[in-house]
């Protein structure tokens, strides 16, 4: 069974039963750096929803209000879960929790989502139950991807999905592969998913497309439609906000990074039907 929860989503109007526990105060600022309306100002030509805004008066009560909608979701989930209890399901059932993307609440003067690879709008939850067979308490700073589900589900029910561009997550789940790798890089695409403007006018819309590139250390955006993109050390800088593109010292690590994100992506090209003869 898939549930599909649309919040914490515009409009930002949290429930105030749970927002009170939440309270303006306390809310973490925003990840601002000195450079980020600079980047955008670069970067307009690639789609996002507002234009960058350093000030934002009222941004923690935008958070307040997005903790408050996550809290929610949560003590939704937890009806389920106690559905499943009651009916003696729990123990033969895979829980698997994540999002299709994140928010960037404030960070680099940004709101909402567009055509962009920060933390904030790529990192996403994960978290994955299943009692007696994933190994409880369990907390990985791997690489993964939501690509890697499908695989995992197909091997925890013994199934062989032929061809897909994941990897199963089982190994890992189990115990019986190293918590801490997974696979050495992850891609985010792109394509001309957010048009503004549809179905009426498309002539507006100009498409975009982009891609990231991210290993352990570095993190690569690809604008495809423009000359000008992002490289971040998330080693050294982790809130991304030294955009190393046109750095002299890092050229020879972007043309590496650009041929790897090319490599990867034409070895996710589905190979057809599986071949049973020469020919």
């Amino acid at each position: 069974m898939c549930v599909n929860i649309f919040d914490p989503h515009v409009p930002f109007d949290g429930l105030d039963v749970f927002r009170r526990n939440y309270p303006e105060e306390n809310m973490p600022s925003p990840l601002i750096g000195s450079d980020d309306c600079n980047v955008q100002t670069r970067l307009k030509e690639a789609f996002f929803q507002n234009e960058c805004d350093t000030d934002q008066p009222n941004i923690k009560s935008t958070i307040s209000h997005y903790y408050a909608m996550i809290e929610l979701i949560d003590n939704q989930l937890g009806r389920l879960f106690e559905y499943l209890d009651k009916m003696e399901l729990r123990d033969n059932t895979m829980i698997i929790f994540t999002s299709d993307h994140g928010e960037m609440l404030g960070d680099h003067g940004l709101l909402l989502k567009g055509c962009r690879f920060y933390e904030g709008l790529v990192r996403v939850p994960l978290i994955i139950s299943w009692p007696g067979k994933v190994e409880q308490g369990l907390v990985s700073n791997a690489l993964v991807e939501l690509i890697d589900i499908v695989p995992t589900i197909a091997d925890a029910v013994q199934l062989d999905p032929f061809w897909v561009q994941g990897k199963s997550l089982l190994p890992l789940l189990e115990g019986s592969a190293p918590s801490d790798f997974h696979k050495p890089y992850v891609r985010t695409e792109y394509y001309d998913v957010l048009n503004m403007f549809a179905p009426y006018e498309p002539e507006k819309n100009t498409p975009d497309y982009a891609t990231m590139y991210r290993d352990e250390q570095y993190k690569l955006v690809n604008y495809h439609n423009l000359d000008y993109g992002e490289l971040y050390d998330l080693i050294a800088d982790p809130n991304e906000f030294v955009n190393l593109w046109e750095s002299e010292q890092h050229k020879d690590i972007k043309l590496e990074l650009i041929k790897k994100s090319f490599d990867a992506s034409m070895v996710i090209t589905d190979p057809g039907p599986k071949r049973i003869g020469r020919y």
